[in-house]
């Protein structure tokens, strides 16, 4: 997926779009990165949204993808050459110490390597493609980088550019997300709940829905489906080990969703969502869609993976189908 060389030049504006499944497809599967990856179409986001305005109809999905970037906000196109919330898509993957990610397109390859340079970073010796600022896991507050990006922390230790994707990380593993033998996406159990998904403008995959830092509850997605003018659609999918385990968690999700059960938060979670639906596809994945309810913001599911309301009702369940 970074395949190319550290040579300034070259613009990746015209970089195709990967989508959901190209993003898994280059990403190394192992206990880290299906611990938690995040993707966004950034680029789909903001013109749904009509714009970057975090008041907007899909607002609150606005830096999935790079949330760590996204919350450095105008610190990183002076300090880097790039900026995230331009890019054309973003994913992240991985737990700490190994997380990383990688923005797709919108940025001008030689702008960023003048940039690492102008840092002090040097090609690394094992990847060309990739520019050293600190060795793994260095912290640092008085070099250049923490200078540029006070709270950048550790994100940038390795960045590698190629001609249309730029990868990051505290680690070399982390800034390339390639790395490794098999890929995330060939998983069975990954490409079941990326077709759940569809094509979305958001998504979450996670073998933690239980919570923790340890497989825990089934293997989910969470994602946003949507365009301009017309009102996101929530979608939860949950992988299960038979159809008939399918079709019974369907139903308790149907149940729970429509029902007064309350969230983390203590709002019933039919206070939050409204035409909910449930079915099985593919091969055992209970799909749960809804809208937003009133006025509440698109993005339920998203939040609620990350509040554990999620946790509250997935925990204690199997892990999903055996991959």
């Amino acid at each position: 997926m970074l395949a190319g060389t550290a040579a300034c030049g070259g613009d990746s504006h015209d970089a195709g779009s990967t989508g959901l499944r190209g993003a898994l497809d280059g990403v190394r599967d192992d206990a880290s990165t299906r611990g938690w990856f995040e993707y966004g179409d950034t680029a789909a986001i903001a013109k749904a949204n009509g714009g970057t305005a975090a008041t907007g109809p899909y607002g609150a999905l606005l830096g999935t993808g790079y949330p760590d970037l996204a919350a450095m906000g105008p610190q990183v196109a002076p300090a880097l050459g790039f900026d995230p919330a331009k890019t054309n898509e973003a994913w992240s993957a991985g737990r700490p110490p190994q997380q990383g990610g990688v923005i797709a397109g919108g940025f001008d390859k030689g702008a960023v390597v003048g940039k690492l340079k102008e840092l002090g970073g040097k090609p690394d010796p094992t990847a060309a493609s990739v520019y050293r600022l600190r060795a793994d896991n260095e912290l640092s507050v008085d070099d250049a980088l923490a200078r540029k990006l006070p709270s950048g922390v550790d994100h940038f230790n390795a960045v590698r550019v190629a001609d249309r994707q730029i990868g990051y990380g505290s680690t070399l593993l982390g800034a390339d997300l390639s790395r490794g033998g098999t890929r995330l996406g060939a998983d069975p159990t990954v490409r079941a709940l990326a077709d759940c998904l569809d094509r979305p403008l958001a998504a979450v995959l996670t073998d933690r829905a239980g919570g923790g830092e340890q497989p825990s509850g089934p293997r989910i997605a969470v994602g946003v489906t949507g365009k301009a003018g017309v009102p996101g659609t929530n979608v939860l999918c949950v992988a299960r080990e038979s159809e008939q385990a399918a079709r019974a968690e369907a139903d308790r999700l149907h149940g729970v969703f429509t029902g007064g059960e309350p969230t983390a938060q203590g709002v019933p979670w039919n206070a939050m969502l409204a035409d909910v639906r449930a079915e099985v596809v593919g091969a055992n994945v209970v799909k749960i869609t809804a809208r937003s309810a009133g006025s509440v913001r698109t993005g339920v599911f998203v939040k609620a993976l990350n509040d554990m309301s999620l946790a509250r009702i997935l925990a204690g369940g199997p892990p999903g189908r055996e991959s």
